[in-house]
Parts: structure tokens; sequence; C-alpha cells
């Protein structure tokens, strides 16, 4: 049985939660831009 969860402890999974998605998001998008700028000074030769 799961005990219960004050409203800190609840807040607290939410913010971290939330933290690993931002750090996600930003590191798709910091790959997605490094992908970006190689076709464009690379490929586009």
């Amino acid at each position: 049985m799961k005990r219960e969860l004050t409203p800190t402890e609840a807040r607290s999974g939410i913010i971290s939660g939330r933290v690993l998605l931002v750090l996600l998001l930003s590191s798709f998008g910091a790959v997605l831009a490094l992908a970006a700028a190689w076709y464009f000074l690379f490929a586009g030769r």
C-alpha cells in the first residue's frame, strides 16, 4: 500500500518531471540545430 504524499512531495515530483521534460526537449533542439548547421555548412556545397 502506498503512503500518502504531502503537498510538498507531490509538487516536487511534478517539478522534477517538468525539469526532465525541459532537459529532453532542449537536448533534442540542440541536436536538431547541430544537424541543420552541419547541413548548411557542408552538404549545401
